[in-house]
């Protein structure tokens, strides 16, 4: 089994890159993120190629893999692209704010391709019916978040956005839908189902980007709790993610 022994390294190395982001931070806590981040990528290829049949012989009664799970190592690849453009806006101060829009924009890509995985891959809709309410009960959770940000941004959430409102509410509503998505999903099927890893790690994955929130926009909130809640929060659930694509491929 390649992803279990990648997971494991994957897990120490987050843990060297949070002791160096919380003792020393700079580049060398940078070059750190960016090895604990491609490890979740290796983690998520390693369980693919786990899941794979061997000679011809299926594995786990599955004699061919779903082409919609590459959907999750390409959202994996997003977020990476993600960190590191947010990560120079630390670098290139003149050109912080397009490095932010771009690391957004990444990040929609991720949640834009995890919800292409789920849409495809997890039993949502129970066959020969047409029962959106999943859909529905997504749009009405993202119509929430988005409402929030644009009405409650001061007084709900005490932060302010800024030029980074529009997008950060875009972002929002499709986090939000594609978590509440995968949580309907892994209601339908099974929260011990590989749609039970996939909406665990969503869920997690939308409480870390709300302490972000808070250290980006907020005041007082870039404290160094916040910071390893956040980062703890974050690897947690992009290693799930990667964990659950041998259940779902």
């Amino acid at each position: 089994m390649l992803h279990i022994p990648l997971l494991v390294i994957g897990v120490a190395a987050t843990i060297a890159f949070l002791i160096l982001r919380i003792k020393k931070g700079g580049l060398v806590a940078a070059v750190a993120k960016t090895g604990a981040s491609v490890l979740f990528v290796l983690t998520a290829m390693g369980a693919l190629m786990d899941s794979m049949p061997l000679y011809g012989a299926p594995v786990l009664g599955i004699n061919r893999l779903n082409p919609w799970v590459m959907c999750y190592i390409a959202g994996l690849v997003f977020a990476i692209l993600g960190d590191l453009f947010l990560d120079l806006k630390y670098v290139y101060l003149e050109d912080s704010d397009k490095y932010s829009f771009l690391g957004f924009s990444s990040f929609i890509g991720t949640q834009l391709l995890y919800f292409a995985g789920a849409f495809n891959c997890f039993r949502w809709c129970p066959e020969g019916t047409y029962d959106y309410k999943p859909i529905w009960i997504s749009l009405l959770v993202a119509a929430i978040f988005v409402l929030v940000i644009v009405f409650g941004e001061k007084k709900i959430l005490k932060v302010k956005f800024g030029r980074f409102k529009a997008i950060s509410a875009i972002y929002s509503a499709i986090l939000s839908f594609t978590t509440a998505f995968t949580v309907c999903c892994a209601v339908k099927t099974g929260i011990t189902s590989a749609a039970g890893l996939m909406a665990l790690g969503e869920v997690l994955f939308l409480l870390s980007d709300l302490i972000l929130s808070g250290t980006y926009f907020g005041v007082g909130k870039n404290r160094k709790k916040d910071i390893l809640a956040n980062h703890i929060l974050y690897y947690a659930a992009q290693f799930i993610i990667a964990t659950a694509v041998f259940y779902i491929a």
